[in-house]
Order: C-alpha cells, then sequence, then structure tokens
C-alpha cells in the first residue's frame, strides 16, 4: 500500500516548477492531520540575510547500479527513485536556501538530477566528496548558490574506549568559503545510527571526537564553524520534543571543540520552542501515524559564536509528510552576515 502512495504522489504532484520529463506540477502536501503531527505551511523567512539548512534526503538514490546492502523503498526501482528525488527536490526548493548540506546521498550524479529536475534554475552547485560507507553507499551533498572555496572530507580514526579499535566518520563533508566577509567551515555528518544502542555509543563518541579536532583546528586557523547533518543523537542541554536525554556525550564533545567555553558550539535547538524541536519521525509500531514519543530531534546545527551572534531566524520546518516525503525535517537558520 506505501508503495502505491509513492507513485500516487508523483501523478498528483511538482508546484509552481516542472518535473523532469513531466507537465505536472510537485507540490508540498496540504496541511493535514496524522496522528498527533500536522503539517504546516511552508516558511516565509521572517528577516533577510543568507539562508543556511541541512536535512536528511532519506537515500536519495537513482534506482540503479550498485546501491549498496540497506534496503529502502525505492532500491532497485528507477520510476520510484525518482518520484523519491521530486519529493526531495520540492522540499529543498521550498526552503530556499542559500547552502543546503544533505545526507544520505548516493553520489554526485543524483545531485546533478535534481539540479535538472525539481531544481531547475534555482541556481545551486553541486558538491560531493566520495565517502567510505560501503555498506549503505550514502554520503553527503552540497548544494550551494554562494562561491564554495573547496571540499574535502576527514579520514582520521580515533581509539574506541574500551576497546583496541578505532573508529571514524565514514560520511563528512567539509567546505570553506566565505559567507559576507566571514571566513567559514562548514562540517556536513552523519553519524553511526540508534541512538539509543549502548554498543554503539563508545563508536559514536569516537566519530563525535573526529569531527571536534576538525573543528578546533579550523577555529584556530580564524575560520567561523557550522556543524550540521544528522548526528543520530540528542542534545543533553537542549531536551527535544519528546523530552529525549543522550546516552552518550556526542554533542558535548563537539560542541568544547575550542580551548575554553567562551569558544564553545551552540545548538540553535535552543531558540525555537520545545514543543517545534523535532527532526526525525520513527514510527515504532510501523502502524503509518504520528504517536507520542516518535518525534525527536537527532538533526543538529552547531554554529561557533561569530555565527551564532548573527542568527537572526531559526526554523524547524514541518511543511511535509514523513510517511511519503523524507522521514526527517530541514533546519533552516538565517543569518545576518552583511
Amino acid at each position: 500500500m506505501r508503495l502505491y502512495a509513492l507513485v500516487l504522489l508523483l501523478i498528483i504532484g511538482c508546484g509552481g516548477w516542472r518535473c523532469a520529463g513531466s507537465d505536472m506540477p510537485v507540490r508540498l502536501p496540504q496541511p493535514g492531520s496524522n496522528g498527533i503531527f500536522t503539517p504546516e505551511p511552508p516558511p516565509t523567512p521572517s528577516s533577510s540575510g543568507l539562508r543556511i539548512a541541512t536535512l536528511n534526503a532519506a537515500f536519495l538514490f537513482d534506482g540503479v547500479g550498485d546501491e549498496g546492502q540497506a534496503t529502502f523503498p525505492h532500491k532497485d526501482d528507477p520510476e520510484l527513485a525518482q518520484a523519491h528525488l521530486q519529493r526531495v527536490g520540492a522540499v529543498i526548493r521550498m526552503l530556499d536556501a542559500d547552502v543546503v548540506m544533505l545526507q544520505e546521498v548516493e553520489n554526485e550524479d543524483v545531485l546533478h538530477l535534481l539540479l535538472q529536475g525539481p531544481l531547475a534554475g534555482a541556481g545551486y552547485t553541486p558538491y560531493f566528496v566520495q565517502g567510505t560507507d560501503t555498506f549503505t553507499g550514502q554520503d553527503i551533498g552540497l548544494l550551494a548558490r554562494v562561491p564554495v572555496d573547496d571540499v574535502s572530507r576527514t579520514d582520521e580514526r580515533v581509539p574506541v574506549k574500551g576497546t583496541d579499535d578505532t573508529y571514524g566518520v565514514s560520511k563528512n563533508l567539509i567546505a570553506r568559503l566565505n559567507l559576507g566577509n566571514i571566513p567559514v567551515t562548514l562540517i556536513g555528518l552523519h553519524f553511526l545510527a540508534q541512538p539509543d544502542n549502548k554498543e554503539r555509543k563508545p563508536r559514536r563518541e569516537a566519530q563525535a571526537e573526529v569531527i571536534r579536532r576538525v573543528v578546533a583546528s579550523e577555529i584556530a586557523a580564524g575560520r567561523a564553524v557550522a556543524v550540521l547533518g544528522d548526528f543520530n543523537d540528542h542534545d543533553e542541554d537542549t531536551p527535544d520534543a519528546a523530552g529525549n536525554r543522550p546516552i552518550t556525550n556526542v554533542l558535548a564533545i563537539i560542541k568544547r571543540a575550542g580551548v575554553g567555553a567562551s569558544d564553545d558550539l551552540r545548538n540553535v535547538m535552543a531558540s525555537v520552542p520545545q514543543e517545534e524541536r523535532f527532526t526525525h519521525f520513527w514510527d515504532r509500531n510501523d502502524n503509518g501515524i504520528v504517536e507520542e514519543g516518535e518525534l525527536s530531534a537527532i538533526d543538529h546545527i552547531l554554529l561557533s559564536p561569530e555565527l551564532h551572534s548573527r542568527v537572526v531566524d531559526v526554523d524547524y520546518v514541518h511543511a511535509h509528510d514523513p510517511m511519503t516525503y523524507t522521514d526527517h525535517f530541514p533546519i533552516l537558520v538565517t543569518l545576518d552576515v552583511d
């Protein structure tokens, strides 16, 4: 039944823009009830400025070739994959962000498919660095309307507490650019899943240490830093809509990247009311209804003090149905960089 719904959305759906190969418009769903969740209207930015966003695109794959060992509804199905790409593109276009960090991207070709289809004419340049997650085949992608000086990644590995192993961040992207006259480093990431899995705690904390070292190095070089993406973890300092608390120190490790408290990174989530603090829907009982405790915040944007002081607007955008588009919601931050 769910696969039928996916196809139906492609048939009825792409907005004021056009879908690739179709004359039918793809638009976001109209607000309607889904258990305790009701999609909101698309955001209207309240302030002018430069907008940065993060979104887990939920296996933004093309449905052909080797697509890893994980399972997902549109795997090895080009038509369903195209439908999913159109829906993700609709969410991105609705955000109208200047910089968008995407998680769960298959490759650079998929980013080009976005730009040729639902994001045609949106002014983005794609950036992609091949990662090392061979199981899922997922990587990080970046779309930017502002010039990007260079993109890279870190392959550093650090010891895993209590073991003889080392661990790194298979999915990360580091972009250096200027926002206004501010030299900025964006660090996109996607950490190991399952926030409540105690066995994975040491490895995810090792991943956090890898990113902390990158942040510290960039700050020491005189750059402002934004760390954004799917942390697969909660923030001890800022409880989400469900009141989740972490079993790890992942966010705390990354936040204290510098030499003292004055340069700690800050989570933009603290800027929104607690009831709005959710970025992910986990359908625990697979009944297709959003129920109490199934909305949480595991995606985050952490900003160094110079960028945080320039925040003029934070929007946790809940404008799509997580059952049919992506089960993650984007975070949109507007900065005054003039």
